[in-house]
């Protein structure tokens, strides 16, 4: 039984071979290593050959988020069954959701002709989020597998690509409710209902400013939110009405991208808010356009400022 988990070989074998293999093929020139975390034996072996030639090469580690569907690495809590994980002796950890990982996987194989798996993929997200736009920068993004292997995993988050069986199935029931709810979020996508990034930024420089109510998880509000804006999970809407403001005042709700939002203004609607809208593109968009986010805990809706939020 190997053990890579435990197996001190495990990195060593990186410091014999991969470290010295990316040292000679980049001429002593590579100023950033970066790696997905598994079993931790490839960061950890090459990143010690690495500094030890230069210890200024940065190592950077990057993992996925809890409840992840990226095959091959693991999440801050499962990398407790490795012995191999030494944070202390990287200079970052970069965490990357699903949706990121799965979105730069689907575009390295379009529009690079790379055949990358999620993993690898996940690990290009955390290196392009934390090495600077450098030209002397020589970065090395290990790249574990291809995409064959994980062809379930492929067909779960991009159903497009499934290829039609070779004998019809019986088509499944319809679920008539989830048909008519999907057909009434398809609907709400109008003018009426949603709000631009400019449309917002207008409207929270104006006389009335709109609370900018976040509706995902804790989570995933701390990691990078609107400026000021107020989180209130989806499903916490409506047993924490009472800290809303009143029924006129206007309300934007936001999501990542401006799905989930949807969801939470049609719900806030039918609680008889008058005034609600979605963000579309989310909090994704908001942060293109180089407007203030914050990184930080929850803001309770009762903590608002009268519900008005300003960034």
């Amino acid at each position: 039984m190997l053990n890579q988990y435990k197996n001190l070989a495990n990195a060593e074998a990186h410091v014999r071979t991969t470290g010295p293999e990316i040292w000679r093929q980049t001429e002593g020139k590579v100023t950033h290593f970066v790696a997905g975390l598994g079993t931790c034996g490839t960061i950890t072996g090459t990143g010690r050959y690495l500094k030890q030639r230069n210890p200024g090469v940065k190592v950077i580690a990057v993992h996925p988020t809890e409840g992840h569907d990226i095959p091959g690495v693991r999440s801050i809590r499962q990398l407790q069954q490795t012995e191999l994980f030494l944070p202390e002796e990287y200079d970052g950890l970069v965490e990357v959701s699903d949706e990121d990982a799965f979105d730069m996987c689907l575009r390295l194989n379009r529009e690079e002709s790379v055949i990358a798996g999620p993993s690898s993929a996940m690990a290009l997200v955390g290196a392009l989020r934390v090495v600077e736009d450098d030209p002397d920068a020589v970065v090395v993004v290990i790249f574990p597998d291809n995409a064959f292997k994980y062809a379930s995993t492929f067909e779960r988050h991009f159903p497009q690509v499934r290829s039609a069986p070779s004998h019809a199935a019986p088509a499944a029931e319809a679920d008539p409710k989830a048909e008519l709810f999907d057909s009434l979020v398809a609907n709400s996508r109008n003018a009426h209902n949603t709000c631009e990034v400019d449309d917002l930024r207008a409207a929270l420089a104006g006389s009335q400013p709109p609370l900018v109510l976040d509706v995902r998880t804790p989570e995933v509000y701390a990691k990078q939110h609107v400026a000021g804006c107020v989180n209130l999970p989806l499903a916490e809407i409506a047993p924490r009405q009472g800290e809303l403001p009143d029924l006129e005042h206007p309300i934007v709700t936001v999501c990542n991208r401006g799905n989930m939002s949807i969801t939470g203004m049609l719900l806030l609607q039918s609680l008889g808010y008058k005034n609600v809208r979605s963000l579309n593109g989310g909090t994704i968009a908001w942060a293109e356009q180089g407007l203030p986010t914050e990184s930080a805990s929850p803001v309770p809706a009762s903590d608002a400022d009268g519900g008005a939020t300003r960034c």
